[in-house]
C-alpha cells in the first residue's frame, strides 16, 4: 500500500479522534435543551444535506458495487450508523462524560476480539499489548490518576447503552473494511448514513413529534446556543469525522484505525484547557505517554504481520 495512502490515512483518524473527542462533551451540554430524538436526527440530515450532493460523483462511479451490496450496507448503515448513533449521544445524555469515555475508549479491544471471533484479526502478541497499554492510559486520564474514582462509579443506564454503542461500532468498523475493496468512502459514509436514516432515526423522531416532542429544542432554551451545538455537531464530528473515519479504516485497516480512538480523550483534554482552563497534571501526561506507547506497539505489530503475510504469499 502507498506511503501518501497510510500517511493520509494517519491524518484523517487524527482529525477524527479530535472531532469525536469533543461529541459527548457538546451533547451532555445541551441534553436539557435538545431531545434525544431531534440532535440524533438532525446531526445526520444536515449532515447528508451536505454530504450527498459532494458524493454523488463517487455514488455513480461506485453504483455497481452499492447495489450488489445495497442489503448489507442496508443492515451496516441501520446497525452502525442509525443504532449506534442513539446509543453514543444517548449515553452521554443518561451518564456522566467520565463514564462514558471510559466506555467509548473499549471500541478497539471489541474490534480486535471480533476480528478474532470472526477469523479476521491481525493483531500478534504486541498488538494486544498496545491495546491493554492504550487503554489503561486512557483509563488513567479519565480517572484522573486515582483509582477511587473508578471505584465510585455507579452503574447507570447510559453505561450500557454507550458498551452497546462501542461494540455495535467495533462490529461496524469490520463490516466496513469488507465494503471498502469496492467502494470509495465518500459513497459509503452516504450510503450507510441514509440506512440509518431512514431505517431509525426518521421514524423515532417522527414518532417523537407525534407525541408532542418539539421539532428541535425544548421552550424556555437558549435556541442560539442550541443551533450552533447541533450544527458542529452534524458538520464536525458527525460529517467529518465519519469521513475521516471511514477513510482511515480503508486505508490503515480497522484493528489500527480503531486504536486511534485511543487519542480521543487527549484533545478533549486539550480542549478543557484551552476553553475551560483546566490545568494539565501530572496523570495526563502518564496517560499520554501509555496512549502513544500503546498506538506505537499497535501500528508496529500491524506492519510486521503484514509483512510476514506478504512474504508468506510470494
Amino acid at each position: 500500500m502507498p506511503a501518501t495512502r497510510l500517511a493520509l490515512g494517519a491524518c484523517a483518524l487524527l482529525l477524527t479522534a479530535g472531532l469525536w473527542g469533543s461529541n459527548h462533551v457538546v451533547a451532555r451540554a445541551i441534553h436539557e435543551m435538545v431531545p434525544l430524538p431531534a440532535l440524533v436526527f438532525w446531526r445526520w440530515a444536515i449532515a447528508l444535506t451536505i454530504l450527498t450532493p459532494a458524493a454523488w460523483w463517487e455514488i455513480k462511479r461506485y453504483r455497481e458495487p452499492l447495489l450488489r451490496q445495497s442489503w448489507d450496507i442496508a443492515i451496516g448503515g441501520t446497525i452502525g450508523v442509525g443504532v449506534f448513533s442513539y446509543l453514543l449521544i444517548g449515553g452521554a445524555y443518561q451518564s456522566l462524560a467520565l463514564e462514558v469515555g471510559i466506555i467509548n475508549a473499549t471500541t478497539p479491544v471489541w474490534v480486535a476480539i471480533l476480528a478474532w471471533v470472526y477469523g479476521q484479526s491481525r493483531t500478534g502478541w504486541e498488538g494486544w499489548i498496545g491495546l491493554l497499554l492504550a487503554l489503561v492510559g486512557t483509563v488513567t486520564i479519565l480517572a484522573k490518576g486515582s483509582a477511587s474514582t473508578l471505584g465510585a462509579l455507579d452503574i447507570r443506564l447510559g453505561n450500557l447503552w454507550s458498551l452497546l454503542g462501542a461494540i455495535a461500532f467495533a462490529w461496524f468498523s469490520l463490516r466496513v473494511r469488507t465494503w471498502s475493496r469496492e467502494i470509495g468512502p465518500l459513497s459509503l459514509t452516504a450510503a450507510t448514513a441514509w440506512a440509518g436514516l431512514i431505517g431509525v432515526m426518521l421514524p423515532v423522531y417522527l414518532i417523537s413529534l407525534l407525541f408532542g416532542g418539539p421539532l428541535l429544542v425544548h421552550e424556555g432554551s437558549d435556541l442560539p446556543y442550541a443551533l450552533s451545538a447541533t450544527a458542529y455537531v452534524a458538520l464536525g464530528p458527525t460529517l467529518l469525522g465519519n469521513v475521516g473515519y471511514l477513510y482511515g479504516v480503508s486505508a490503515l485497516g480497522p484493528e489500527r484505525a480503531a486504536a486511534f480512538i485511543y487519542l480521543s480523550p487527549i484533545f478533549s483534554a486539550i480542549l478543557s484547557v484551552i476553553w475551560l482552563g483546566e490545568t494539565l497534571q501530572s496523570f495526563h501526561f502518564a496517560g499520554f505517554s501509555m496512549i502513544f506507547s500503546g498506538l506505537l506497539l499497535v501500528n508496529d505489530d500491524q506492519r510486521r504481520v503484514a509483512q510476514v503475510r506478504s512474504g508468506a504469499n510470494k
